[in-house]
């Protein structure tokens, strides 16, 4: 017998996600403008108009409120549909994780 093969959005999610919506830059092949949807100690999910390959991989800068200098850090792409993409964060510290933790926790969760 073959066993299927599992698509990685039909497997559960390594981090709670929180919606969020804050300005965001991606800085790609060019710099792109867009908004988050929402974010998770492993990556967020954001709407921008533009076209990003899955696979590549780009920075991400925001504005977590509370914090004092942006939040910069190294995702790849790991969805796209249209104008909707998912990033998965590279090598974030543990303060980076920290930040995002103290941003989510009043936060409501995505469905």
């Amino acid at each position: 017998m073959s066993r299927q093969k599992q698509h990685p959005w039909t497997l559960p999610r390594a981090h709670p996600r929180f919606l969020l919506d804050l300005r965001l830059v991606v800085k790609a092949k060019e710099t792109l403008l867009g908004r988050t949807k929402d974010i998770a100690e492993g990556g967020l999910g954001a709407t921008i108009p533009g076209k990003i390959p899955i696979g590549e991989i780009v920075e991400l800068e925001l504005q977590l409120p509370d914090t004092q200098e942006p939040l910069k850090l190294k995702a790849e792409v790991r969805y796209s549909q249209g104008f909707q993409y998912g990033f998965k964060f590279l090598h974030a510290t543990e303060q980076q994780r920290e930040l995002i933790r103290r941003t989510t926790h009043t936060l409501r969760m995505a469905p």
